[in-house]
C-alpha cells in the first residue's frame, strides 16, 4: 500500500482531532463541512469558526490522485490508514480573502497555505496507531481533567499566549486567579517563524509563571498545535479548546491570534463576546493592560494620579522584549519578572 509523510502541522490537528481538542469535529472536513464552516461558522448544527483541513503539496497529489486507501506516517511512525479517501479543491484565494481579510495576498500565511494545499482531502481513519500517537507537549482534555480533578473545580479561567509571560501576561494571571479562583495558563506550541521563541522555553517559562502563584489550582500545560494567525476566527477556536478542555472562562485579548494591521481593532474579542453563548465559554475581553512609569505599576484602567500623562503609558510587547533578547540587551524589570528574564538567551529564539 502506498504511503504519505506529514508534517508537524499535520500530526498536532490530527492529535487534536482525534482526542477531543477540536470537539465537536473528529476528523478533516470535506467539502460542503469546510465551505459551510468558512460561510456560516457551522460544523453541522454546531458553532465553529475555523475548518480543520488536510492538504497535500502538489508533488504528492500527483503521486496519490488515484489511489483510495494510503498509510499515513509521521517521523517514520506509522498513524493509520487512510480510506475512503476524497480529493478535493476549492477556490484558494477566496478561502484565504475570507480567513485573512482583503490585504490577504500579503498575509505572512498566504503563500504557505498555498504552497502546501494543492488539493485537499478528506478521508475514513482505520488501524488507528494509538502508541505513535503521542508528543512530550501533549495531553488530552480527558487525562487533563482527571490529573487535576477539573470538575471539582466551580469556575476554571484560561491564557492563551505563544510567548515567554512578560508583566503584563503575569498582571491577566493575577487577575483572572483573584477573580475565578484557578487559572489554567496554557501556551502555544510549535512555532515555526524566525525569532520566535523556541517550544521548550516558551513551556519551561509559562509553567514558572504559574508555580509563582504557591496554588495548585493555577495550572500549566501546553497546547500542541500551531499559529494559524487567523484572527478572530482563531481566537474564537482556541476560546473552544479550552471549553474543550473544562475551562468555563476565557481571556481573548485585544489583537488575539492577529498579524500587524490584517484584522480590526479590538475584532477577536468582539467576535468572541458576540458568540459567547454559542460557545459555551465565559469570554473575558477588558482593555489592554499598560505600564505606567510614573506610578510604576501594571495597570488596565486611567492612572488615578492626574499627574501622569499619555507620556508616562508605556505599552509591553513580546516583540520588543525579543528585540532586546536579540541585541544582547538587559531586560528591565517593569517589562519581565527576572525569575523568567533570567531563563532567556539569544538561543531562546528560533533561528
Amino acid at each position: 500500500m502506498d504511503k504519505i509523510s506529514i508534517n508537524k502541522n499535520q500530526f498536532s490537528d490530527l492529535l487534536n482531532l482525534r482526542n477531543n481538542v477540536f470537539f465537536p469535529l473528529k476528523k478533516f472536513v470535506n467539502l460542503k463541512e469546510f465551505n459551510k464552516i468558512l460561510k456560516n461558522k457551522k460544523f453541522k448544527n454546531s458553532f465553529f469558526p475555523f475548518p480543520i483541513f488536510f492538504g497535500v503539496s502538489k508533488k504528492i497529489y500527483f503521486k496519490v490522485k488515484n489511489k483510495k486507501k494510503l498509510e499515513i506516517f509521521y517521523k517514520k511512525k506509522k498513524l493509520l490508514r487512510a480510506e475512503n479517501i476524497i480529493y478535493y479543491n476549492l477556490n484558494k484565494r477566496k478561502v484565504a480573502k475570507i480567513i485573512y481579510g482583503k490585504n490577504y495576498l500579503k498575509h505572512p500565511y498566504y503563500k504557505k497555505f498555498i504552497q502546501d494545499n494543492y488539493r485537499f482531502m478528506s478521508f475514513d481513519i482505520k488501524n488507528y496507531n494509538k502508541k505513535n500517537m503521542k508528543h512530550k507537549y501533549f495531553m488530552s482534555p480527558v487525562d487533563f481533567k482527571k490529573k487535576y480533578k477539573i470538575n471539582s473545580l466551580n469556575n476554571l479561567s484560561s491564557f492563551h499566549t505563544r510567548n515567554v509571560p512578560h508583566s503584563v501576561h503575569q498582571w491577566i494571571h493575577s487577575f483572572l486567579f483573584n477573580k475565578f479562583g484557578a487559572l489554567l495558563i496554557q501556551p502555544l506550541v510549535g512555532q515555526y517563524r524566525k525569532d520566535e521563541y523556541n517550544d521548550d522555553l516558551i513551556v519551561k517559562s509559562n509553567k514558572l509563571a504559574a508555580k509563582i502563584f504557591k496554588s495548585k489550582k493555577v495550572l500549566s500545560i501546553p497546547f500542541f498545535s500551531y499559529p494559524r494567525y487567523a484572527g478572530f476566527r482563531e481566537a474564537a477556536l482556541h476560546a473552544l479548546v479550552r471549553k474543550n478542555y473544562g475551562c468555563t472562562h476565557f481571556w481573548v485579548g485585544r489583537d488575539h491570534a492577529g498579524y500587524k494591521k490584517f484584522y480590526g481593532y479590538m475584532q477577536s474579542q468582539s467576535f468572541c463576546k458576540k458568540n459567547e453563548d454559542k460557545l459555551k465559554i465565559k469570554i473575558i475581553a477588558l482593555k489592554e493592560p499598560f505600564y505606567c512609569n510614573k506610578c510604576n505599576i501594571i495597570k488596565n484602567s486611567k492612572c488615578l494620579n492626574r499627574n501622569c500623562k499619555k507620556k508616562n503609558i508605556i505599552k509591553i510587547s513580546g516583540s520588543h522584549i525579543r528585540t532586546l533578547l536579540k541585541a544582547k540587551k538587559k531586560i528591565p524589570k517593569y517589562l519581565m519578572s527576572p525569575k523568567i528574564s533570567s531563563l532567556l538567551t539569544k538561543s531562546s529564539l528560533i533561528n
